[in-house]
């Protein structure tokens, strides 16, 4: 049983590597109608060169049979007239009597009354009619050894025939499927020309009288729609650019004197204003990252108000710690810096602490007592949290929607990995191990490479 199970094993692998090798590989729309147009004409040309050979054969049958037995029936009248009359003998005709048994070659006697052949004796091919008559069971032979061979000939002739018609279809149906998909070619090179950036662009014009003008039209349709999207979405993000940081501007003004004015008189104050400070400007630094991701614009752009700045990540990285360690009781936040000197990063404050804020914020709800642990080194900034995330979860940590905590929105680090795309910047959540007495032996590392 068992070798029987090991044989059925080894044969299913067989199997499924011989699927593996006869799995037909995708072709593109010119092979397709090349392929089908040669298979049409040579599915078309086998057939009719099969249902050649068969006529040809059940003609030569026939021919052969009405022969014999109007040659029998002549001899037949022979016989009524004189029952001495001798059988025919001839190059490719004989006939036997029963009587003659001695002259009759014994592969034929065998036979009953009927049509039979070809038959192989002494290296030619016959075709046999036996009859009863009243004068004895009648043998015609009739020799087609000769007929064969020119049927062979003939055979391989139609045989070359249809390879060579094969081979001359797979010429003309490759080239005529150029010209056949050559309209959808030209189409395509024209859709991968457009500039995403260039509006009122329309194509239809280019394919007018082709087949392939409704299609065109459609695609005009399209980037007429899409002309009127990009029109509201511009026009919506440059009024919520202005009616964002309006509002956020004067709120940051309102605490800045109330703060001055207060300062001195009522210093219990000061840990509300900054709060109210603190979440200004993560409303600021939210509004420019939700700004500047709507705009799908290259960061080197400095047209969307956003200047292309350089940012000190070793000055930086301590004021975004001290807003988020000011935002939480429970959780202890430390930085430990290994750079010699300053690292500057090419692009915005906002969008760094955006993105760190972010990773901070997700391990500061995820942490126990060993608290959350950054780490500043010169290739990249480390964020570390006891505990660990499962497989499925590493996979969907940046989904937009996606939150492991009640009540989130499952926005922070799918912000934080958009900000990182644009940028060019390296993201990643994994499980790591390490015994030491500051870090558990299980928890999570989130780290982010500048480019």
């Amino acid at each position: 049983m068992l070798e029987r199970n090991t044989l059925t094993s080894k044969v299913r692998q067989q199997m499924q590597r011989l699927r593996q090798r006869l799995k037909p590989t995708q072709l593109n729309l010119r092979q397709r109608i090349a392929v089908t147009m040669m298979a049409l004409v040579t599915a078309a040309g086998l057939l009719l060169a099969v249902w050649a050979m068969l006529a040809n054969r059940r003609l030569e049958q026939n021919v052969t049979y009405d022969l014999l037995a109007e040659e029998l029936a002549h001899y037949e009248q022979h016989l009524h007239q004189d029952p001495g009359t001798e059988p025919l003998q001839s190059a490719q005709l004989r006939i036997y009597r029963s009587r003659d048994l001695a002259e009759l070659p014994r592969d034929i006697a065998r036979y009953a009354p009927g049509s039979y052949g070809p038959i192989h004796i002494n290296k030619r091919y016959l075709r046999v009619l036996v009859r009863d008559t009243e004068f004895g069971r009648l043998y015609i032979t009739y020799d087609i050894t000769t007929q064969l061979v020119e049927q062979r000939i003939a055979g391989g002739i139609l045989a070359v025939g249809v390879i060579t018609t094969i081979v001359l279809t797979a010429w003309l149906a490759y080239g005529l499927s150029g010209r056949l998909v050559n309209p959808v070619r030209q189409l395509a090179n024209r859709l991968s020309d457009i500039d995403p950036g260039e509006r009122q662009l329309r194509i239809a014009a280019d394919f007018a009288g082709n087949e392939l003008e409704p299609i065109a039209r459609s695609v005009d349709n399209f980037l007429e729609r899409l002309d009127g999207f990009v029109e509201r979405e511009q026009s919506f993000t440059a009024t919520a650019s202005h009616e964002l940081r309006t509002p956020l501007a004067v709120i940051q003004g309102a605490v800045e004197l109330l703060a001055e004015q207060h300062a001195a008189t009522q210093p219990h104050m000061q840990k509300a204003l900054a709060r109210i400070q603190r979440a200004v400007r993560e409303m600021a630094d939210f509004t420019d990252a939700l700004l500047m991701l709507s705009r799908e614009e290259s960061h080197h752009d400095t047209s969307s108000g956003m200047p292309n700045s350089e940012c000190d990540l070793t000055t930086l990285l301590p004021r975004i710690i001290e807003d988020q360690q000011a935002a939480t009781r429970h959780c202890k936040i430390s930085l430990q810096s290994n750079v010699p000197t300053a690292i500057h990063v090419n692009a915005p404050d906002s969008m760094i602490t955006m993105v760190v804020s972010n990773l901070i914020r997700n391990a500061v709800q995820h942490c126990d007592a060993n608290g959350v642990q950054c780490e500043l080194n010169p290739r990249q900034f480390i964020v570390r949290n006891s505990g660990s995330i499962s497989s499925a979860q590493e996979t969907q940590l940046f989904q937009r929607g996606y939150t492991t905590r009640l009540g989130g929105h499952g926005m922070g680090l799918y912000l934080a990995r958009r900000i990182c795309d644009r940028y060019g910047w390296r993201i990643a959540l994994r499980n790591c191990d390490q015994h030491s007495a500051e870090i558990a032996a299980h928890y999570v590392e989130a780290s982010l490479e500048f480019a």
